[in-house]
């Protein structure tokens, strides 16, 4: 046994059985630990900034969207708002056409009539639907 000491002696050094139980080694050690533990927190503290960093970037971006929904929602009212008068615009327009019809037929009816107090009332009928129709279609 002797021979293998001197081998483990020989390779390692003198100091490897005094490591163990040497206080100077366990303070060495525990400062080790200490240092190695700041580091830690330290990428800790360094990670938990990176994160709200980021947070409050997207809540920034949430922000400015929600600051821009009041616009946004004025824009739809607004379409809204041309959409219901719409009804009234058709309403309008049918309106229109139906007379403009009403006058052809009043026209292609003055065609076969044989005397002119009927052509002339007919084409004052006729002339009376164009003016409604103009009315009509403001």
């Amino acid at each position: 046994m002797l021979g293998m000491e001197k081998k483990v002696r020989a390779l390692y050094g003198d100091d490897v059985g005094s490591k163990v139980n040497n206080p100077v080694v366990e303070a060495k050690e525990t400062a080790n630990s200490a240092r190695a533990g700041l580091a830690i927190a330290l990428l800790a503290v360094i990670l938990a900034l990176g994160v709200y960093v980021a947070l409050d970037a997207k809540l920034a971006v949430v922000a400015q969207s929600v600051a821009d929904v009041p616009a946004k929602v004025a824009a739809v009212e607004a379409k809204v708002a041309t959409f219901e008068n719409l009804p009234a615009t058709i309403r309008k327009q049918m309106a229109a056409d139906r007379v403009a019809a009403f006058a052809a037929s009043a026209e292609s009816l003055a065609a076969g009539l044989d005397t002119p107090e009927q052509k002339a009332a007919v084409a004052k009928i006729s002339e009376m639907a164009k003016q409604l129709q103009a009315d009509v279609a403001k």
